[in-house]
């Protein structure tokens, strides 16, 4: 049997608490859903580390998992650069999971290159002005396709070939240096995220002829919504996890079953004032 990869997590609270997505402060929102996705997991494993910034980690590091502080890259724009940061920490095959992310049954991440969640085929429309704007600037790289026609949803992404978890982050890293040294926001807002992490590495796939292991494989969104449901997964993309009824879910979700946990989160955010 394949060794079990260890799951880890990152959080860097700086976008979070100024004004991501034009949300403006949702650190309080975002430590009781870290806590939640952390505490469903430690019911299923073992080896689960969180990296968190100094402002992040006084609240989260009495969780009952590994919790290792980090440096913060205080970035609204590329505000999952922590995510790539600790990808290319990790030694042992893992699994990443958003901090939206809920696990509550077991599931065996069995998989043999690289691990995504799903397929965003239907929501591909969201890529395109991104699209227009990098693909001005790409000639020079040999895996880009100025239309690939999908990416990969990495609410989960994990990696057991090492070798391709570096090409990816050198992917990464060169796409992030085009975007800083072309974007012009006084011209034009980009939010770069999707592209920079979820279709660049379907395009870097797609150049080596791989194919991902999907978590949720069906065609569409609505049967993956159905299989998510039946193994227990859950994930609360983009703004919706900042809608009240989602945030008062969240907090009564980790209350009622995790309370110990969820008094001590609760008193650490209350001793500094964050009610």
């Amino acid at each position: 049997m394949r060794e079990e990869p260890r799951i880890i997590y990152s959080l860097d609270a700086f976008p979070v608490s100024n004004n991501r997505w034009n949300q403006g402060n949702k650190f309080k929102e975002t430590i009781y859903s870290t806590a939640l996705s952390i505490l469903y997991s430690h019911l299923w494993y073992q080896d689960i580390e969180l990296y968190a910034d100094d402002t992040a980690y006084k609240f989260l590091y009495m969780l009952p998992i590994r919790v290792t502080e980090i440096s913060s890259n205080k970035d609204t724009v590329i505000w999952m650069k922590s995510k790539i940061d600790v990808i290319e920490k990790q030694t042992k095959p893992f699994v990443h999971l958003d901090n939206d992310v809920f696990i509550k049954k077991k599931i065996n991440f069995d998989f043999e290159k690289v691990i995504v969640e799903q397929n965003d085929y239907e929501l591909y429309g969201m890529y395109q002005y991104r699209l227009d704007f990098f693909n001005q600037y790409t000639q020079n790289l040999d895996y880009w396709k100025p239309d690939l026609g999908y990416a990969y949803n990495c609410g989960v992404l994990g990696f057991r070939d090492f070798k391709l978890r570096d090409q990816f982050l050198k992917a990464f890293y060169d796409l992030e240096e085009i975007f800083i040294k072309n974007h012009n926001p006084k011209i034009a807002k980009v939010e770069p995220c999707i592209v920079l992490e979820q279709y660049n590495l379907a395009a870097l796939l797609h150049h080596h002829n791989i194919k991902p292991t999907l978590l949720l494989w069906k065609k569409n969104l609505f049967e993956n919504f159905q299989l998510a449901d039946r193994i227990g997964y859950s994930h609360i993309v983009g703004q919706k996890k900042y809608r009240m009824d989602i945030v008062e879910e969240i907090e009564n979700r980790l209350f009622k079953l995790f309370p110990y946990w969820y008094k001590e989160v609760k008193n650490a955010l209350e001793k500094e004032g964050i009610a």
